[in-house]
């Protein structure tokens, strides 16, 4: 990696990782380094957005951050949590990149893709869909799928089925090389490894 996206992995170090996802900044940036050489993005806006997209989730209460899984919760207090660490996530992000003395154009698209990556109906570039796609490949990685069945406190194949349901549909991934990786990677949770 560049020096300056090893400052902003630094810098970002103390935000990670903070919804009971151990790896996930680590395992989404592996996936974009990954479609960044398949895909052929902006290595300039989609590394720092990915390694800042979800540093947010680490100002908000623990109770709060963990809304999003709760069977229970009402679908708008969900949206509701998921606008809100978008936001936070935008505001420590334009720190680090300003303490880094990142240029300004690719500031303006880095927070652009952080402010809606969890809600934007369909993609604004090919820089977002890559970021969003090595987003969601975290749900299909070993370590993603050991978070959400420990959330579940068992294997729930109806979570299984919603998460292949949801891959099946045109607009979940940008791009094609996404698509493969998940059902690939699917296939081996569904294996057990």
């Amino acid at each position: 990696m560049k020096a300056v996206f090893n400052e902003i992995w630094k810098l970002a170090l103390p935000y990670q990782d903070q919804r009971d996802d151990p790896g996930h900044a680590k395992i989404t940036l592996k996936y974009a380094q990954e479609l960044l050489f398949r895909e052929k993005g902006n290595e300039d806006v989609i590394i720092p957005a990915i390694i800042l997209h979800d540093i947010g989730w680490s100002q908000l209460i623990k109770g709060r951050r963990i809304l999003v899984f709760a069977k229970s919760a009402r679908e708008e207090d969900k949206l509701e949590v998921q606008l809100e660490h978008q936001n936070e996530s935008v505001r420590l992000a334009a720190g680090i990149l300003r303490e880094v003395q990142y240029p300004d154009e690719m500031i303006k698209e880095i927070l652009e893709i952080i402010s809606q990556h969890d809600t934007r109906k369909g993609f604004i570039s090919n820089n977002d869909g890559l970021v969003r796609d090595a987003d969601k490949l975290w749900r299909t990685s070993r370590e993603g799928f050991a978070a959400a069945e420990a959330r579940s406190i068992s294997r729930d194949e109806s979570q299984l089925k919603k998460l292949e349901d949801n891959m099946n549909k045109p607009d979940y991934f940008y791009s094609e090389t996404a698509r493969r990786i998940a059902f690939s990677d699917l296939e081996l949770r569904k294996q057990g490894k």
